[in-house]
């Protein structure tokens, strides 16, 4: 889920700088680094998903002859969507033309597209009905803040080299985002669970086998609440202590979804 969660973040956070006026829309942070830095992620994320299915060489059927209903038939439509408007968005500029001016009116259609990409694995987990750790009202908005923590981290070493002057709100959205990334993981692990499946995964989580990668996730995150007030190359230290965060905590909350036994 961090790739995927980059390349909604990336587009989605270059987007806000620019609708903020922290970065100006003919800059490359806006026009060329984050759609490209989300497509590799894309790429990255249909590999992923393409080898995870059982019959990897028919993952084409998904698009051509998959069942609606499902969402990681519409997970699939999704991310294809998303990566052609990043493809529309970048492509111009790579053949040489300066950026466009319907860049931004683009980032319309690509924001919603991104924020799908980052959140529908929450519809996909909640299809899995015995595991109920994952039925999660509030996973779809927590995915989201994680994609934009994702995508403030990852944008804010390429803008250390292309636009300084987007750093200091880059670190402040990147703290923001973690602390309530932080705020909606302690509200997950101790209010009560409705199930005994629910509270033997979340136990597993919080203190059984996946315990250290859960409680170093958090240490890893919390890292990037000091990001405001450190150097520039602090800062990217605390942005990538924050990936390697929610990398450590996805793995903890996937494999202690679905660690309790059915039987």
């Amino acid at each position: 889920m961090l790739t995927k969660g980059v390349a909604a973040g990336a587009y989605l956070v270059a987007l806000m700088l620019v609708l903020a006026g922290v970065v100006a829309p003919n800059r490359g942070l806006w026009t060329t680094a984050a759609p490209l830095l989300a497509i590799a992620a894309l790429v990255a994320t249909a590999g992923v998903l393409v080898a995870d299915l059982e019959h990897p060489e028919r993952f084409w059927m998904l698009l051509t002859r998959g069942r609606w209903r499902s969402w990681l038939v519409r997970g699939a439509w999704i991310l294809t969507g998303y990566g052609l408007v990043l493809a529309a968005h970048v492509g111009p500029v790579l053949l040489g033309r300066a950026a466009p001016s319907w860049l931004l009116p683009l980032g319309v259609l690509g924001a919603p597209l991104a924020a799908l990409t980052a959140i529908y694995t929450a519809w996909l987990f909640a299809q899995a009905k015995a595991r109920d750790l994952w039925q999660n009202p509030l996973l779809p908005p927590h995915l989201l803040v994680q994609a934009l923590v994702a995508g403030a981290a990852a944008l804010l070493p390429v803008a250390a080299a292309i636009a300084p002057e987007a750093l200091p709100t880059l670190a402040r959205w990147l703290a923001v985002g973690a602390a309530i990334h932080l705020a909606m993981v302690a509200g997950e692990i101790t209010l009560p669970h409705p199930t005994a499946h629910a509270r033997l995964a979340a136990f597993e989580l919080a203190s059984g086998r996946y315990r250290v990668a859960f409680r170093a996730g958090l240490l890893l995150v919390a890292v990037a609440l000091a990001a405001p007030w450190l150097s520039a190359p602090l800062a990217i230290v605390a942005a990538i202590a924050a990936l390697a965060g929610l990398l450590a905590h996805e793995h903890a909350y996937v494999q202690a979804g679905q660690s309790v036994p059915l039987a």
